[in-house]
């Protein structure tokens, strides 16, 4: 067995303002989380046809089927009342956000914190931004050669699709005045990063230094 989970997540600026002229007032934001996990063990989109076909319609269509199934895979987690220098708990155990009955050999993890007064978007709304979005043609071509002569293209472009995945939302998010709180991307192999199946690491700072996560793994072969 694996787990992956998040033990807690201190955010350090909300990226809100008081509410009364920007001076006065509570100063608290409405936050959202989105996780994505890819790594060998998961269903990985089959991207056979993709790297055979020349027709760009069916290449488009392909892809967007494959976007489908890496953002159904994401959890997504809206948190209120968040103040700057807020302490997240995920309960005494920690939140899974992935498990699996074999410990995978390579793991990936996003995460995309924001802070946003609007409704979470649905699968079919992120979905659509993402195939609708200005760079999905040249994001197509680079995922193509990306994938070409890889030995898992499958695993290759899941974790590409969550890039651009997580770029698109925070693109959407900026539209709507919304502020980019923290980013992670994190890649682990077990040969390095968990060889007897266990890591944990406090106060991982993320990209933009503004958060720090906790966070563990545990997995044994059974």
């Amino acid at each position: 067995m694996f787990f992956f989970r998040i033990n807690k997540l201190k955010i350090i600026d909300n990226k809100e303002m008081p509410s009364f002229l920007g001076i006065f007032g509570p100063d608290i934001a409405q936050v959202k989380l989105i996780s994505f996990v890819t790594t060998d063990q998961m269903s990985l989109p089959d991207m056979t046809e993709f790297l055979k076909t020349k027709d760009p319609i069916v290449k488009k269509n392909i892809l967007k089927v494959a976007v489908t199934q890496v953002v159904d895979a994401r959890i997504l987690t809206m948190v209120e009342n968040v103040k700057d220098n807020h302490l997240m708990y995920f309960g005494d155990t920690g939140y899974v956000l992935y498990k699996s009955k074999i410990i995978p050999d390579h793991f990936d993890w996003q995460l995309v914190v924001y802070e946003s007064d609007m409704a979470i978007r649905d699968t079919a709304m992120m979905i659509e931004d993402i195939v609708n979005d200005e760079e999905f043609d040249e994001f197509s071509d680079n995922l193509l050669k990306l994938i070409s002569k890889a030995k898992n293209p499958g695993y290759m472009a899941a974790v590409a699709i969550g890039k651009f995945a997580s770029k698109v939302t925070l693109k959407v998010a900026s539209k709507n005045k919304d502020d980019m709180i923290g980013i992670v991307y994190m890649s682990l192999n077990r040969w390095e990063h968990y060889p007897f199946g266990e890591r944990k690491k406090d106060d991982m700072p993320d990209m933009t230094n503004n958060m720090l996560i906790d966070y563990s793994i545990f997995g044994f072969d059974e």
